[in-house]
Parts: structure tokens; C-alpha cells; sequence
């Protein structure tokens, strides 16, 4: 067992207690640094973790990410369908783009990670060239982190903003209106969850709970606005 395999399962437990404690900044501030210690360019958000271009707010969100794939990397159980990871995706993403606008994107992601991700993979190949070009070498579905989230390259006349639009006043609504039911449910079902979440802890008088499920909503909200666009701009498979 390597030293930070043995330092992770040293002080498992205590992170555990730390993260269930009310004191969320006290967790956050101890949760970087750990993950800090952890990351020997092992998994993919290390590097981000060590970057010397990473802001501290960068580096708060990406922690979580990064302790995540020390846990998901270990059983093909957890693998993902897509290249990058929803976990590598989700930490370039917030590298590139910031944590707000990265973090609707790895939300994005997230809803576009159901079964119906191959269908769609394939019938986007098919669109842009030879359905080959769809698949990373080991036969996982190529999705790169994009450069740009708002570049139109329709093709049948969908509008990117009507689709954002309609997702805007209901999540899914958009995607569903650009060919992608299963995505458009998804998001649907995602954001109604979290919403529900958030009222029962509204009711329930719990603030930290209040806080984490809003802001969740939020990013899927934000996600379901970029996912509906890209969707309609043919700019995701």
C-alpha cells in the first residue's frame, strides 16, 4: 500500500465526522489541504489540484472531485461511459471556464451520462462524419471539454436560444424541443428532485440542507439553460 493510500485510510473516518459536522467552512478548509497531500498526478484533478493557476475557490471545489476519484477509480463498477470521466470532465471544466459557468457544465455532463448517451453519440457521428470519430480508443463515447459553450453549428433549423429559452421556464423543455428526450427527462426528474429537496429542508428548518440542495438546483438549473443550447447548436453527441 502507497503513502497516500495509507494516509486516506488512516484518517478516512475523520473526514467523515469533519464533513458531517455543522461547521461547513471548518470541513472545506480541512477538506483542502487533505486533498492537497493526496494528490501525487495520480488521478486526473490532481493536476488541477497542484496548479499553480488554480484560484483557492478552484481548488475548494475540485477537492471533493478529486477524493471522489481515489474512491471510483479503484472498481470498474463506477466506470464511466464517457471520455473524459463525468469526474475529469466536471474539474477541467471548472479549470477552464471558471466555477460557476464550469459548474453547470459538469452538470450538463451529468444529465447527458444515461443510457441513451450511446444513441445519441452514434446519431451525432452521423451528422459530423464517420460514427468512428465518436469513440475514444478504448471504446469509451469522446466528449472533450469545449473551448467555447455558446457556438451554433446548427443544422436543421433548431434554435439554440429558443431551446435555452424553453429550458429556462422548464428544465428539459429545451432539449426535448432539440431532439433529445431522454436528456430532457433526465434534467426534468434531476431538478425536480432537487427542488422537492429543497422545500422539505426549507420546511424542516434545515439551513445546511437548504443551502447544499438550492445551490444544487441551481447548477442543474444553469446545466439544463448550456445543455439545451448545445443540444440544439449540435454541439454535443
Amino acid at each position: 500500500m502507497g503513502g497516500n493510500e495509507l494516509y486516506f485510510k488512516r484518517n478516512f473516518h475523520s473526514m467523515v465526522q469533519i464533513l458531517q459536522t455543522k461547521n461547513a467552512l471548518l470541513a472545506l478548509l480541512l477538506l483542502i489541504p487533505t486533498a492537497h497531500c493526496l494528490s501525487q498526478t495520480a488521478y486526473p484533478a490532481d493536476s488541477i489540484l497542484s496548479s499553480s493557476e488554480s484560484t483557492l475557490l478552484e481548488r475548494a471545489v475540485v477537492a471533493p472531485i478529486a477524493v471522489w476519484q481515489r474512491l471510483s477509480y479503484r472498481t470498474s463498477f463506477l466506470n464511466c461511459q464517457f471520455h473524459p470521466s463525468c469526474s475529469n470532465y466536471a474539474a477541467l471544466s471548472i479549470s477552464r471556464h471558471g466555477v460557476l459557468a464550469g459548474s453547470a457544465l459538469a452538470a450538463d455532463r451529468i444529465i447527458r451520462c444515461n443510457p441513451a448517451a450511446l444513441h445519441y453519440q452514434l446519431k451525432q457521428s452521423g451528422l459530423t462524419g464517420s460514427p468512428s470519430d465518436g469513440f475514444h480508443h478504448d471504446g469509451r463515447l469522446e466528449n472533450p471539454v469545449p473551448d467555447n459553450l455558446f457556438v451554433i453549428a446548427t443544422e436543421d433549423g433548431k434554435s439554440p436560444l429558443l431551446a435555452a429559452g424553453m429550458s429556462a421556464m422548464l428544465p428539459g423543455a429545451g432539449r426535448i424541443y432539440s431532439g433529445r428526450f431522454w436528456d430532457g427527462l433526465f434534467g426534468f426528474i434531476t431538478v425536480g428532485m432537487l427542488a422537492n429537496a429543497t422545500y422539505m429542508n426549507i420546511n424542516m428548518g434545515n439551513k445546511w440542507g437548504t443551502t447544499f440542495s438550492a445551490a444544487a438546483m441551481l447548477i442543474f438549473y444553469c446545466g439544463e439553460i448550456i445543455g439545451a443550447y448545445r443540444a440544439a447548436a449540435r454541439t454535443v453527441p
